[in-house]
């Protein structure tokens, strides 16, 4: 995309969040012109009209209240009112525009970034994504601050000094306009570079607040491995980075200003010196060349506000919002259908028919399932062995729709899960991943998690049936507890019961369970294994496990290789067929699968 196609992408996405408040916006565009007229041009009328009377004589000497008063008394009346009643309200509806946009905006960035697949995820740090909401939305700031404050300033106070002074100078009228578009047209070309540059800046910016977030993610590995001093110099790198951008902003920025600066002061004397010229010389009527010097001084003005901070404010605003525009240009990979069947998954029964999926990163060709066909029965328990790469996680992802396979069909209970809403889905299986995810909330909320609207009790109970509430009790807090970011404040052991606790609570027809005993010791594995067969009884179970121990009693176990099912059956009968399933029995080590017997 070009960087004018950046641009205009940025301002109708931000136009669009505004016309969402018709009554804010038109209410600010309405009011901005009379503010400008009342605190800046008829003031101005009124002091020429007092300086021509004064020229020419025309008052009572001794007299000045007589004389003037009156004209003193309105100008200074127009000034406030224009300046602390009509711009108090621009202030009041642009302010309150703006807290509704901003709002907006993050919940607009927020609902698209999880409705994006875990693929996108996992190849974007957390923290750049944060960064590029909030850069995001301090754009939307600074472009509507800028228009509203600089830009506009410029097109009334242009406007309006062209219907006061056509009449009167119609040569200087044409001049100043003419002037105004081309100053402003060159102050956008000129720009050009800056622009490019804060795009920059703000890619350099992200990438540091990026690293800054994994490095705190991981604080524990790198203390751990003692690489302190490896991740400082990493850090310094993409700081001094970061840095270097800004630096190069500010340069360019400096020649830009530099070039306009002396562009203004130029045409300030030159404008002094023909409104002296025009007196001394021509006789020209002082209250016309005091609305000259005026009106031309304003503009002017507005016009090095606009070289020197609306652009500069919008150089940034379209480089920081670049990049989650962008992201937000992104179609989920994952849709719902445009009119979703109601979902009927009552009894769990799952099929896998004529399945073909290929990894988005794998090389061309690289088929993971082909034609794979699996059928599991409501209420049957699953087991699925093999070695990593085999396919069993990515199994339990297409069932969650997680990603979307290329071929086939995917059902529950007679139903294409294709057909329903990816929430519907999810709402009826109960997932328990390897790692064990937490929120930076507290233990009961957590818990709480699968089911919002659960009783105190309910809650007690799935952390007794996980055997959470033992050390749960123990805790100075309870179930109040915080369990700090991802969890960090309880052992992995502890995390997964919390999890498993969630999952007992949700009470789903499916249950998937992807190593949920990796994360315990043997003593806790005894006490799992038990809350885990209770929570699967009425219930369709797929269990992945490394510890072929985890398995045994399942109704159904599935040897998985390169995506292929090799064998199937219970554990007695594989090991009595003495095929793949019993050659990974003979070759665990301490109850896990050895990863490297490939």
């Amino acid at each position: 995309m070009s960087d004018l196609e950046n641009i205009k992408t940025i301002i109708r996405l931000f136009v669009r969040e505004q016309l969402r408040y018709p009554k804010l916006l038109f209410g600010m565009l309405f009011t901005h012109p009379f503010a400008i007229l009342f605190l800046r041009f008829l003031p101005a009328l009124i002091i020429a009209d007092i300086l021509n009377r004064l020229s020419k004589q025309d008052f009572t000497k001794g007299d000045l209240w007589g004389s003037f008063g009156h004209n003193m008394l309105l100008a200074i009346a127009l000034e406030a009112f224009g300046g602390i009643v009509l711009w108090r309200i621009v202030i009041y509806f642009n302010y309150k525009l703006e807290a509704n946009v901003v709002r907006d905006l993050n919940r607009k960035v927020f609902n698209h970034l999880m409705r994006l697949s875990p693929s996108f995820h996992a190849n974007h740090f957390g923290g750049s994504l944060v960064s590029q909401t909030s850069k995001l939305t301090g754009a939307y700031i600074r472009f509507t601050d800028s228009t509203v404050f600089q830009v506009l300033g410029v097109v009334w106070s242009l406007l309006f000094t062209s219907i006061l002074l056509i009449h009167k100078a119609p040569v200087f009228v044409v001049l100043l306009v003419v002037f105004t578009v081309f100053y402003m047209s060159c102050a956008m070309l000129i720009t050009r570079k800056v622009r490019r540059l804060n795009a920059e800046e703000a890619e350099a910016s992200n990438d540091q607040t990026g690293q800054l977030a994994d490095a705190v993610t991981n604080v524990m590995a790198i203390k751990g491995f003692a690489a302190g001093k490896m991740e400082s110099d990493r850090f310094d790198d993409v700081s001094e980075t970061a840095r270097k951008a800004t630096i190069k902003v500010m340069w360019a920025t400096l020649k830009v200003e530099s070039a306009f600066g002396t562009i203004g002061v130029s045409i300030n004397a030159l404008s002094l010196i023909l409104a002296t010229a025009s007196i001394v010389m021509f006789h020209a009527d002082i209250a016309v060349v005091f609305l000259m010097l005026n009106y031309a001084g304003d503009i002017l003005t507005r016009l090095w506000d606009f070289s020197t901070q609306a652009l500069r404010n919008y150089n940034r605003a379209f480089g920081d919002a670049q990049a989650m525009t962008e992201i937000l240009a992104i179609e989920p990979e994952i849709k719902d259908p445009l009119h979703p069947e109601k979902s009927h998954i009552k009894q769990g029964a799952i099929a896998f028919k004529d399945v073909d999926f290929t990894h988005p990163d794998s090389r061309q060709g690289d088929t993971l399932f082909a034609n794979l066909n699996l059928s599991i029965k409501p209420s049957e328990k699953i087991g699925l062995v093999g070695h990593s790469g085999s396919g069993k996680t990515t199994l339990t992802r297409l069932l969650l729709r997680f990603s979307d396979i290329d071929g086939g069909h995917i059902l529950i209970d007679g139903q294409d899960i294709t057909s329903i809403t990816q929430d519907d889905l999810r709402r009826s299986i109960a997932y328990v991943p390897q790692e064990p995810l937490l929120f930076h909330r507290s233990i009961r909320e957590n818990i709480a998690y699968g089911k919002p609207d659960a009783t105190e009790a309910e809650i007690k109970l799935a952390a007794e049936k996980a055997y959470a509430s033992e050390f749960i009790d123990k805790l100075p807090k309870g179930y109040d507890t915080l369990v700090g970011e991802r969890g960090v404040k309880l052992s992995g052991g502890q995390r997964q019961r919390v999890v498993i606790a969630r999952a007992i609570l949700k009470d789903a027809p499916i249950l998937v369970l992807d190593e949920a005993t990796s994360a315990l010791d043997s003593e806790s594995e005894k006490l799992i294994q038990a809350a885990l067969w209770q929570l699967m009884k009425g219930r369709t179970a797929i269990v992945i496990a490394h510890r072929l121990s985890t398995i045994q009693k399942m109704d159904r176990i599935i040897v998985l290789d390169q995506g292929e099912i090799l064998e199937e059956g219970t554990h007695h009968s594989l090991l009595q067929h003495k095929g793949t399933y019993a050659k990974l029995w003979a070759h665990q080590s301490g109850g896990f699968l050895e990863e490297d017997a490939s």
